[in-house]
């Protein structure tokens, strides 16, 4: 089945870093926006929640194209930045839409 995937990642700043944050996700939601399979692709700032924190809302034609994803070097060098910026791991959702 090719159902969509939907990707939800909810990432928190260091104190002072949110800009910091919020210009890595610009460049690779640029990138990411290009890629093959890409419905939707866009960052919440949570200000209600954590006024660092940002959640990212993921939309993709399937498994597979979700899957290539994760392999992108723009995507690697952003995990590879955000290690420094990040207050924690980031929390990821992954699955079909049920309801």
């Amino acid at each position: 089945m090719n159902a969509n995937i939907y990707t939800i990642a909810v990432l928190t700043a260091q104190e002072g870093r949110l800009d910091d944050l919020k210009s890595v996700l610009e460049a690779l939601a640029k990138e990411t926006r290009k890629e093959s399979g890409a419905v939707e692709y866009f960052f919440i700032h949570d200000e209600s929640h954590n006024p660092n924190t940002i959640v990212s809302y993921e939309k993709w034609e399937n498994s597979i194209e979700e899957g290539r994803h994760w392999k992108t070097p723009h995507l690697t060098s952003a995990m590879e930045q955000l290690k420094d910026i990040l207050d924690g791991e980031p929390i990821i959702h992954r699955g079909p839409k049920i309801i």
